[in-house]
């Protein structure tokens, strides 16, 4: 799927490289069976991807299946 998605340290450089203020990592652990990784590397790796760039948690996130956010 790497060429209509980005992994998430690929998400990460493009945040940098935007300069965005902040992002929120999606469409993932959707569909099982559609990746060989388990449902929750995405946002493990994601987390991991965040840290070693340096970024603040609040600069990069996830949200929960059906969780709302409201951006100000």
């Amino acid at each position: 799927m790497q060429t209509q998605h980005v992994d998430p340290a690929e998400a990460v450089r493009a945040h940098i490289d935007v300069g965005a203020r902040r992002s929120i990592g999606m469409h993932f652990g959707t569909f099982r069976g559609l990746t060989d990784e388990p449902l929750d590397a995405p946002v493990t790796d994601l987390a991991a991807a965040r840290r070693a760039a340096g970024l603040p948690e609040a600069a990069f996130c996830t949200l929960g299946f059906g969780q709302t956010c409201w951006l100000y």
